[in-house]
């Protein structure tokens, strides 16, 4: 009996209310619009497409379970994009390795002035990302003289992004790696238990000997570093840097950071975050393929409606918890009293047969 109550709330739409949402976008646009919707065209277009959205959504989640917020996760992808482009034009001689390597790291050090500017100088998180967010904008744009630049890599490299295997796009492997690395740390060791314990209560963590400042500034590094390698997996699928890029994907990273916290276990996961990725994604090119005008308001619209939904959703999770802690601490004391009151009663016996 135990273990079919465990298996209802684990199939409890509270939990992975994602998961119906994914199945009845399937089973409504199959029934629709079959031959375009179940097409393996369509489906390799989306996940090439939000491979690179999922690792900006990775590299977002690690300062959200910290309790921040990384908005510079878009451009720092975009200046990735362009470090490889323009690096490959002005000093082909280096090496595709080299290149990666410098704008990884140049994006890691982006996300190292963040973490200082938040962990150190204690500037809102969401302030201050915003505030370098612009910076970089300018910066790629300084780069790029404002206009489209041509990558010119290695065949290879391009032939690497674009291509597939087993019929998945290559993209979808590195936001899989990414996922199950974050995955692991989040859930099986000491340093993603510390994450998340600097994000429910900071104060709290920092008197329990938890390194919370660090431990800000280490998630912004990563977040900077991975928002660097959706950089090279854009740059290799698309080959080119425009002023466009990376503003676009931030709004869909975010939404799909909010749906995934209400999954599963009901705090931010990187198997809930990947999951409403593409089932946003598919709920968009449903929508699209269906529509018999021009689609192009689709996408901000289903995003905008989502983010609200899931944030809607969240709090509702975050009272009901409340309300049921709230419930059981009525409970103990309701049921402390009695004894408490007979202990009093007992004393006051005792003292007056003494006297």
């Amino acid at each position: 009996m135990r273990d079919v109550s465990g298996l209802l709330r684990m199939l409890s739409p509270r939990r992975i209310s994602v998961v119906y949402l994914l199945i009845l976008i399937f089973v409504v646009f199959s029934i629709t619009i079959p031959d375009l919707f179940l097409s393996p065209i369509t489906l390799q277009s989306v996940a090439s497409s939000q491979a690179v959205v999922g690792i900006l959504a990775i590299g977002a989640l690690l300062p959200f379970v910290a309790g921040e917020f990384d908005i510079t996760v878009g451009a720092n992808m975009a200046l990735s994009v362009i470090i490889m482009t323009s690096l490959s034009n002005s000093h082909p001689g280096i090496g595709v390795v080299t290149m990666c390597l410098i704008a990884v790291l140049v994006c890691g050090l982006v996300g190292l002035c963040n973490g200082l500017l938040v962990g150190r100088l204690g500037i809102n998180s969401f302030i201050a990302t915003l505030a370098t967010s612009q910076v970089l904008v300018a910066i790629a744009l300084k780069i790029s003289n404002n206009q489209q630049v041509l990558a010119a890599l290695p065949q290879g490299f391009m032939d690497l992004g674009q291509g597939r295997t087993l019929g998945v796009p290559n993209g979808l492997f590195v936001t899989l790696a990414l996922g199950v690395i974050i995955w692991y740390v989040l859930q099986w060791t000491k340093l993603g238990r510390h994450l998340y314990a600097s994000g429910f209560n900071r104060e709290a963590a920092r008197l329990s000997g938890v390194r919370t400042q660090t431990l800000v500034i280490g998630s912004f590094v990563a977040s900077g570093l991975i928002a660097g390698v959706a950089g090279l997996v854009f740059v290799g699928q698309v080959g080119t840097f425009s002023n466009s890029i990376g503003a676009p994907l931030l709004f869909p990273a975010f939404a799909a950071v909010f749906l995934g916290a209400t999954q599963f276990n009901f705090r931010p996961n990187v198997w809930g975050t990947l999951l409403a990725i593409f089932t946003l994604a598919l709920g968009v090119q449903g929508l699209q393929l269906s529509s018999s005008a021009g689609g192009f308001w689709i996408t901000p619209l289903f995003n905008g409606l989502a983010l609200v939904g899931a944030v809607l959703f969240s709090r509702q999770q975050g009272l009901r918890q409340a309300q049921r802690a709230e419930a059981t601490v009525d409970e103990e004391t309701t049921s402390v009293s009695p004894l408490a009151d007979d202990d009093a009663a007992a004393t006051r016996d005792s003292e007056v047969s003494r006297k």
